[in-house]
């Protein structure tokens, strides 16, 4: 873990004086004489550019501020972020260097900063950037969601904004949602402690679930928010106005879209340059401004989604995997898997896990490709000075990471847990 910190702070510092210089010259949309949704696009474009500007020397927004930055632009451009963009790659980086840091002093997060939702923040950041939080430097990032709820109960069962939060981190992430957390955060009609706050975030919870057990109480937390919208359109100030018409939204009624008109107006001129709007009013408003909301963190294809769901080779063959342990206890055993011409090693992995409850595997991301962490439960221990190492068919260690080799038809593979 420490290597990898290492490693991301000097590429951050590397790439400092470059990224600075090339943000000095943006123009802005203020002074525009602007009419109709021109003036939300120019808001949002606006918006985002502040945002970005707020950047600290690190590249990133402040400690525990990361993620919640990294979802608003995600949201305002789904767009924003490509490994290939050095602007946007490297403060990414700087929030995975955030979480990191916390996990090497907490490794279960569970301290009151951490634990009492905020972990929630760096889930969807890790979703919205396509990282997977089960495996993000060998940290299960779900488990320890799911632990806060039972360390922290009393502290969730008293704040349902924090505890609905943490309901559609895991949604978003794909994770089992039970039913006992949807029963928590449902609360009687007109009885939230944070008013239209907490009533925005229990409906996006029960809009990304979509459990058709729990309509009366997502309807009551919609209904709730459509009833404090005052005289002038609006639900409160700018953030309650955000978090209601981010609700709006997630409703898919388009029946419902005009109620979002005149805080939409509203929070476009709150973020206007001539304000100085500060960090968290842009991190608020910028997906309410953009006509999404956090249900939509993940809803965008990721590079890798798109390359699984190509249409596959006509070539299929099938390769040999062989497990064996002789270190920490004695196992030996082989397995075939059917893979797609132009696939990886590490591809046909994923294919023997998903087809074979027999197979399981972990990895994580390094500078050099995936590495892997444990088989079949079997974990590699470096304490023990122990590591899986990859094979070919003539016991001879591969030259580049399993996500970067391709077998051909017929290969064989060994993976070995080996001492160094």
């Amino acid at each position: 873990m420490f290597k990898e910190i290492a490693i991301l702070s000097i590429l951050i510092q590397m790439a400092g004086g470059f990224l600075l210089s090339k943000e000095e010259n943006h123009t802005g949309c203020s002074g525009r004489m602007l009419t109709g949704d021109k003036v939300r696009q120019c808001a949002i474009k606006d918006g985002t550019s502040m945002l970005l500007e707020q950047r600290n020397a690190e590249w990133g927004w402040g400690e525990r501020s990361e993620a919640e930055a990294i979802i608003a632009l995600h949201l305002a451009n789904d767009a924003w972020f490509s490994k290939k963009d050095p602007t946007s790659y490297i403060s990414v980086k700087q929030m995975n260097l955030d979480l990191l840091s916390a996990i090497s002093n907490d490794v279960a997060l569970t301290n009151p900063a951490w634990g009492r939702g905020k972990l929630a923040h760096y889930v969807l950041g890790l979703t919205a950037t396509c990282q997977d939080s089960r495996n993000f430097y060998g940290h299960n990032l779900i488990d320890k969601l799911q632990n806060h709820l039972n360390v922290s109960s009393q502290h969730f069962q008293n704040n349902k904004f924090a505890y609905a939060l943490v309901v559609l981190a895991l949604c978003n992430a794909n994770a089992n949602v039970d039913a006992a957390y949807l029963k928590d955060i449902s609360t009687k009609p007109g009885n939230y402690t944070f008013g239209v706050d907490e009533a925005a975030m229990v409906y996006l919870a029960y809009a990304c679930v979509n459990d058709a057990a729990y309509t009366l109480q997502s309807k009551a937390a919609l209904e709730y928010i459509l009833q404090k919208r005052d005289g002038k359109g609006l639900y409160g100030n700018e953030y309650s106005t955000a978090l209601a018409v981010q609700a709006i939204f997630a409703s898919k009624n388009k029946s419902l879209e005009s109620l979002s008109d005149a805080g939409i107006t509203f929070m476009a001129n709150s973020i206007d340059r001539s304000n100085n709007p500060q960090k968290f009013m842009l991190l608020s408003v910028l997906p309410a401004l953009a006509k999404t909301s956090y249900i939509d963190v993940g809803r965008t294809p990721c590079i890798s989604d798109l390359i699984v769901t190509t249409p596959p080779s006509s070539k299929v063959f099938s390769i040999k995997i062989t497990v064996i342990n002789n270190v920490s206890g004695h196992f030996n055993q082989v397995w075939s898997v059917s893979i797609n011409e132009g696939q990886t090693l590490f591809n046909a992995l994923q294919n023997l896990q998903a087809v074979d409850s027999s197979f399981s595997f972990t990895s994580t991301t390094t500078t050099y490709g995936q590495s892997i962490r444990s088989v079949c439960g079997m974990s590699a221990l470096t304490v023990n000075r122990q590591y899986w190492q990859m094979l070919d068919s003539n016991d001879t260690p591969l030259s580049s990471a399993s996500d970067r080799f391709f077998p051909t038809d017929g290969s064989s593979f060994t993976l070995k847990l080996t001492k160094w």
